[in-house]
């Protein structure tokens, strides 16, 4: 094998192995993004009596006021008030990590009572949310043109809501991350495939 083959396989196999360093490192990075992670802490969960369950709240409206809960579910609605906002929540039950399980069954629905900022981006139809916070008086909300339902309304202490989405890797989407004669017919030097190469 002559010098130039050889040095043409090695640097061919060092760009080969950037490309799949870089790949991996992106991906890993992409799945760290969606690896689901407790909302609250474990002093913040410890405010809240973790035991009572959304179906205790409804069924026991009026005295359960007073009662702190852990609850979540996916954002219906958001009135932003100033400085008041309500959030409106169709009810999931939560993980062992306080994460809704948005496959289960749901028991109703609820709303959130807050003054802390709500950003757009988070607080919005459709993501999810979680709430440790104190139950109030139920409120009306009207369900049709003819029909009026109670649901329980909770005064938010603390509050998260799922993060939007992350923006595309620019690793992986621009066109001008390979050289342009990387993969060229001189990618592969004399031989480079050839016998003994593995």
């Amino acid at each position: 094998m002559t010098h130039s083959a050889l040095t043409g396989r090695l640097r061919a196999s060092k760009a080969v192995a950037a490309a799949g360093f870089l790949l991996a490192a992106s991906a890993f990075s992409a799945c760290a993004l969606f690896e689901p992670s407790p909302p609250f802490t474990k002093s913040e969960t410890r405010w809240a009596d973790r035991e009572i369950l959304f179906r205790d709240v409804v069924h026991h409206k009026k005295s359960m006021e007073g009662q702190r809960v852990v609850l979540g579910g996916k954002i219906v609605t958001v009135k932003r008030g100033t400085p008041e906002s309500l959030i409106f929540v169709h009810e999931y039950p939560l993980d062992k990590e306080f994460n809704p399980k948005t496959d289960r069954a749901s028991r109703g629905d609820f709303a959130i009572e807050t003054d802390l900022p709500l950003p757009a981006d988070r607080y919005k139809p459709g993501h999810t949310v979680e709430v440790i916070g104190e139950i109030r008086a139920p409120i009306p909300v009207a369900m049709g043109a003819h029909r009026t339902e109670t649901i329980p309304l909770v005064r938010a202490h603390h509050l998260h809501a799922q993060a939007p989405a992350p923006p595309p890797d620019p690793m992986m989407m621009d066109p001008g991350f390979m050289d342009p004669g990387m993969m060229g017919p001189g990618f592969y030097g004399p031989g480079m495939m050839g016998p003994g190469f593995f």
